[in-house]
């Protein structure tokens, strides 16, 4: 496989205007871009460009590191949506937004806040004679960090996505995380997505693929209603696609359903309302669906939260990490099966015969199993990538049959084709939204979806409001407490947050949510003894163990006390080896150790889960090696500053306000970098303030704990 990286001009619909009112409602701390046009322009864009035998895939960098198209080589057809165009359009959350490819999305909402700017990325060429190109970025929304590696393999006929996702922070934060592809609308699709019924964003059910005398897995019998989203839900099956009968080709999608049960399929509309988006979206390549993966069963909106399809929350220091594959379907005519080997897929002919079509995926050598009427049969089977085997059984309609390629390389049951799940899908009625425990879950469905909310509400105030109301009903309801904690904690309100946890400990003083608070409260306050004590008697119960093991570990490395910080951050990683900031503690503490063998063992550990890791490249640079990575040429994103600030409060809140200081010192400059050098650097602090006072104030829009801080001690002196 090979691995090029070139500038593609391209005509182009460029958005501008950067708005400098901050967006309180939905964009903050981002700003949104109001600017867009009708008269294209040619512009280069920076184009990584993944190739072998069979697939060809472009990813382009400065669009969000979307992949901005994928072909299978022998017929080029598009198996990813291929847009000749660039072509931005007012549909993100911060507005410019394009059509076709692969948009990765995380934090808050679908086509997210870094979807139409540059984001840093990284290549690399692999011993295996593999590529991969991967992709990352710091969600501003969240603070988190998110990674996509796209790998291509010499000898497959698919590309793999490996997704990396960490909540750095130690409070819980909105949890989003949806794969969005796209793919051509015409040539007589149909959408092959197991399942029997499907919810909307607000959680409103229908049954799939036939509803109301239709079969609404064909595109063409959509023709009626307005935009659809179908998330099909209730099989246990880890494939979807979809396939052009009338181009004799497909497209095909391969996740783990733990980690991305949800499956949409995305429709603008057959009528006038959304064929309008085909002029608007691109100039000449035609209507397009998209069809998605992720991490919740729907898009849950605000209505959902009355459905059993509820909003999911990121856990402090926890991490998520998915895999997917994708792949073209070329003569299969369908898919009743896939694996990284291969596609199945089993066409009826008549009432006594099927055709099975196999197309390998991988290199393929091994026997094929059909087993019916009690008995076996194989038939030995060698095929290169994309090459099809068929044969005609005679198996009647009512007879069940097995297929199995070689050691379970492929396994299909025609009794469990579709793996359909028995999940509720209604609301249980003798929920009472009115009592303490309706109040709380209403806040804490608010709390949870953050953007969706409307005429100026904010997601902290809304769901305090209804927290006070769920303790007005019952003043000693415990969950409710230590969420209205919680957020006191967040609006720096530390004693006052202490106040309701301390009630919950009252209650039980193992509660392990209060705990936690009791620590982080703690330590605000430079408490360390009770601060300790919290995370301890947190870290009894498997929710907050590696949470409060982290914390305990950040604590002893301010103290110097580096054996005990390794210890704990051990602990940490015991419960989750991909918790990413007790690795960064654990290979401070080793550095700071003198353990250069293991400090360089943990950088490499967490180099594999964040190829586009500053932390890597920095202590690489701390320790002397001879072949680190520059900040600069690492960080290449829209918003760099943000970066390297996001980089020296870390370093800050490990005790070590040295290497802050040197991190802040080498970053770009606007008026937080120097706010911040200015309240760090104490011998340099009326210069950097100088430096803060002069420096613009366009889009700079503070949004940290540690900014306001800053500005605290720092005002007084102005």
């Amino acid at each position: 496989a090979t691995i090029t990286e070139k500038k593609v001009a391209m005509k182009t619909y460029m958005f501008s205007d950067p708005n400098p009112i901050p967006d309180m409602e939905k964009n903050y701390p981002y700003f949104k871009f109001d600017g867009f046009t009708n008269q294209p322009t040619q512009r280069e864009w920076n184009m990584v460009i993944l190739e072998n035998d069979y697939i060809k895939v472009y990813i382009n960098t400065e669009v969000g590191g979307k992949i901005w198209g994928a072909i299978e080589k022998s017929t080029g057809g598009e198996f990813l949506y291929f847009n000749d165009v660039v072509k931005f359009r007012d549909v993100a959350l911060r507005g410019p937004w394009t059509s076709g490819g692969l948009e990765f999305n995380f934090g808050i909402m679908g086509h997210t806040s870094t979807g139409s700017t540059p984001q840093d990325y990284v290549l690399k060429e692999h011993s295996d004679g593999s590529v991969s190109c991967t992709i990352g970025a710091l969600d501003l929304h969240t603070n988190t960090k998110w990674n996509v590696e796209i790998i291509l393999q010499k000898d497959k006929a698919y590309f793999e996505t490996k997704s990396s996702w960490y909540n750095t922070a130690n409070l819980p934060v909105p949890f989003y995380h949806y794969s969005n592809a796209a793919a051509k609308a015409d040539g007589n699709l149909e959408f092959i997505f197991p399942g029997d019924h499907y919810v909307g964003h607000a959680g409103e059910p229908g049954t799939w693929p036939n509803e109301n005398g239709k079969n609404i897995s064909f595109y063409e019998n959509n023709n009626f209603g307005t935009y659809k989203s179908y998330h099909v839900i209730n099989s246990y099956a880890d494939y979807m696609g979809g396939y052009w009968h009338e181009d004799n080709f497909g497209f095909g999608n391969l996740h783990e359903y733990d980690k991305m049960p949800g499956k949409k399929l995305w429709i603008w509309g057959l009528s006038d309302e959304g064929m309008i988006w085909e002029d608007l979206l691109t100039d000449t390549n035609g209507q397009y669906i998209e069809y998605q993966t992720g991490s919740s069963f729907n898009q849950a909106m605000v209505k959902s939260s009355l459905t059993p399809f509820k909003h999911q929350i990121f856990h402090p220091y926890d991490s998520n990490i998915s895999s997917e594959l994708f792949f073209p379907l070329k003569g299969t005519k369908g898919m009743v099966a896939a694996t990284e080997h291969a596609v199945l897929n089993v066409v009826r002919k008549n009432e006594d015969s099927v055709q099975i079509i196999l197309s390998a995926l991988s290199p393929i050598n091994a026997e094929l199993f059909i087993k019916y009427m009690g008995r076996e049969e194989s038939h030995p089977v060698q095929l290169k990538p994309l090459e099809l085997y068929s044969l005609d059984v005679g198996i009647s309609v009512d007879e069940p049959f097995t297929i199995r390629l070689g050691n379970h390389l492929l396994f299909y049951d025609s009794e469990e084709a579709n793996l359909i799940v028995d999940r509720p899908i209604l609301p249980n009625n003798e929920f009472e939204w009115e009592s303490a425990i309706g109040y709380y879950t209403r806040g804490y469905e608010i709390q949870k979806q953050h953007a969706y909310l409307k005429n100026g509400a904010t997601a902290l105030k809304t769901s305090q409001e209804l927290y006070l109301k769920s303790l007005a009903l019952n003043p000693a309801y415990a969950p409710a407490l230590n969420k209205v904690a919680f957020n006191h904690y967040r609006m720096m309100q530390y004693e006052t947050a202490l106040e309701h946890a301390e009630k919950v400990l009252s209650i039980d003083t193992y509660d392990p949510e209060a705990n936690y608070l009791f620590g982080l409260i703690n330590a605000k306050l430079g408490k360390h003894p009770n601060a300790k004590s919290g995370f301890s008697i947190a870290s009894q119960s498997t929710s907050y163990r590696t949470a409060a093991y982290t914390e305990l570990a950040k604590l002893f490395l301010n103290e110097k006390k580096f054996e005990k910080a390794l210890m704990n951050s051990q602990k940490a990683l015991a419960y989750n080896e991909s918790n990413m900031v007790a690795l960064e503690i654990q290979a401070v503490a080793q550095r700071l150790l003198n353990a250069p063998e293991s400090h360089k063992e943990t950088l490499s550990n967490i180099y594999a889960l964040d190829k586009t890791s500053a932390f890597v490249a920095y202590e690489n640079k701390l320790s002397g090696a001879s072949d680190f990575t520059p900040l600069k040429s690492l960080i290449t994103n829209e918003l760099p500053e943000e970066s390297y600030i996001d980089l020296a409060l870390r370093y800050k809140s490990y005790g070590l306000e040295k290497e802050s200081i040197d991190i802040l010192k080498n970053s770009p400059k606007n008026a937080k970098v120097f706010l911040l050098l200015a309240h760090l650097d104490s011998h340099n602090s009326p210069q950097w303030l100088n430096k803060a006072i002069e420096a613009s104030p366009f889009l700079i829009f503070p949004y940290r704990t540690e900014m306001y801080e800053a500005l605290e001690e720092l005002m007084p002196l102005n």
